[in-house]
């Protein structure tokens, strides 16, 4: 083999390893941009599972707290769904806040306690399938259900129940 035939197989190999290296390169670019996607697909929906739990709950539970006083805070049963009515004064005259599910949302429905309690006229807080409320000796559970199926659940000790109420 002359010398001349060398370096032309010398420039071919060449040719070929940088070649396999920029082929390597691509391949792991996309390798990276796959499992990247894959990541943030999997961070939104753990994100989007933790909202209902947090801030649905946290929701409910705020309104709670600021309703917690003696003969405030009843639990209704309308068309077989449990219904938070939450009352409170303003200028002397008495209000309720209604919390229920309906239609695949937990809805909020605020009125004059006169007025009869009507679901239509509720606005939708956030999105759940069902929505299951107890309260027992001052102590109210939460039971929010999300559209896979799952439970989120807390528990609230009212401090009315201490000065008596319910």
């Amino acid at each position: 083999m002359s010398a001349q035939e060398r370096v032309k197989t010398r420039g071919e190999m060449r040719g070929v390893f940088i070649f396999a290296l920029l082929a390597a390169f691509a391949l792991l670019s996309l390798v990276v941009v796959l499992v990247g996607a894959r990541s943030y697909r999997m961070i939104n929906d753990t994100a989007e599972h933790a909202y209902l739990s947090r801030t649905g709950l946290s929701y409910l539970i705020g309104k709670v707290r600021t309703a917690d006083e003696a003969g405030q805070i009843e639990l209704l049963s309308e068309d077989g769904k449990d219904v938070l009515a939450l009352g409170q004064s303003i200028d002397g005259e008495r209000y309720l806040t209604y919390i229920y599910c309906r239609e695949g949302a937990v809805c909020e429905y605020f009125a004059r306690a006169n007025l009869a309690y009507s679901p239509e006229y509720g606005e939708k807080i956030f999105e759940a399938e069902g929505l299951n409320l107890t309260l027992e000796n001052g102590l109210l559970q939460i039971e929010i259900l999300d559209a896979d199926g799952e439970t989120h659940a807390s528990s609230l000790y009212l401090q009315a129940a201490k000065e008596g109420g319910k």
